[in-house]
């Protein structure tokens, strides 16, 4: 499962994947865990995806900015990447970042 160490991330999350309309990432977020290299990817570029539209959406679903939000997602995604043997799509996304 993907562990957040505050709940409003997985909030923003969603949040995200909302405006994006992003039903795969939706999905993923909801079940709390990757299926796939494939998914893994995809949460991965989700996670860019968030970063370019945070430029866009000055108001979240809670207190703290993006910044703040999308630093925690940064590590509690790349964590839970990592400790599921991902690691190398969500690098591969760093790069592509």
């Amino acid at each position: 499962m993907i562990e957040y160490r505050y709940s409003e991330e997985k909030t923003v999350a969603l949040f995200f994947a909302e405006l994006l309309q992003d039903t795969v990432a939706m999905a993923i977020l909801e079940r709390g865990y990757v299926n796939s290299s494939e998914e893994a990817t995809h949460l991965s570029k989700f996670f860019w995806a968030m970063v370019d539209k945070s430029a866009q959406e000055r108001e979240l679903p809670c207190e703290a900015g993006s910044e703040y939000w999308l630093e925690k997602l940064y590590n509690s995604f790349g964590g839970y990447l990592f400790e599921k043997g991902y690691e190398q799509q969500w690098d591969d996304e760093i790069d592509n970042a």
